[in-house]
């Protein structure tokens, strides 16, 4: 299931996706407006305090070698691929390859993140992606949106937020969603290993889809 959907590219394809990661997004032309994040928050007022209505499987597991390649670190990580060998190069795919497949493992049955309000409270939120790796979705209680990959813009996180303009508070823990009508959702995590992982994987997962 996973191999035809990110691995069919050749090997300078697969070098250009390691590359590209450290690479900012484009800026957004028009404030993006944070509507699915605020029908999610309706639905857990609605339904009020206690279970939050789904199997929740915990947090994403960040693998402890998870190496950050960010904005933050963009020159570095550009200069550490100039210099790679090509033995290093097939290891760190090799390793990108481990690292998306126990992501997509994950996903499949669903985790827990906390998406962000426009008021910076934090909603909890199961995540999970479809069989075919297209679709996101979360859900607060009975309430479930969609977010077909094809129709996100942007996957921002760190600098790259930067070029955000939306009345979500934002800050150096958060990957924001920016979709191409004008919507965006945003989720915060812990560290900023744990951001660049979901981050990443996601950018690759996106990429699979075009």
């Amino acid at each position: 299931m996973f191999a035809h959907c990110c691995w069919s590219q050749d090997a300078e394809e697969a070098e250009n996706i390691l590359r590209d990661f450290g690479g900012s997004a484009a800026a957004a032309s028009s404030e993006l407006v944070p509507s699915l994040a605020a029908s999610l928050a309706s639905a857990a007022a609605r339904s009020g305090p206690g279970a939050p209505g789904f199997e929740v499987r915990g947090t994403l597991h960040v693998p402890p070698d998870f190496t950050v390649r960010s904005a933050d670190s963009l020159d570095s990580a550009r200069s550490r691929c100039v210099t790679l060998t090509n033995e290093e190069k097939a290891k760190e795919m090799q390793q990108l390859q481990i690292m998306i497949r126990d992501f997509v493992k994950e996903v499949l049955h669903g985790v827990l993140l906390d998406v962000v309000l426009e008021d910076g409270c934090l909603l909890p939120c199961r995540c999970s992606m479809d069989n075919r790796l297209t679709t996101v979705s979360l859900q607060v209680r009975e309430i479930v949106r969609h977010i077909r990959l094809v129709d996100i813009q942007e996957i921002c996180s760190g600098k790259e937020l930067q070029n955000i303009h939306t009345t979500t508070p934002l800050d150096d823990l958060c990957v924001t969603f920016a979709m191409m009508n004008d919507q965006c959702v945003t989720f915060k995590f812990k560290t900023v290993a744990a951001r660049e992982h979901f981050s990443t994987c996601m950018k690759v997962l996106r990429l699979a889809c075009e």
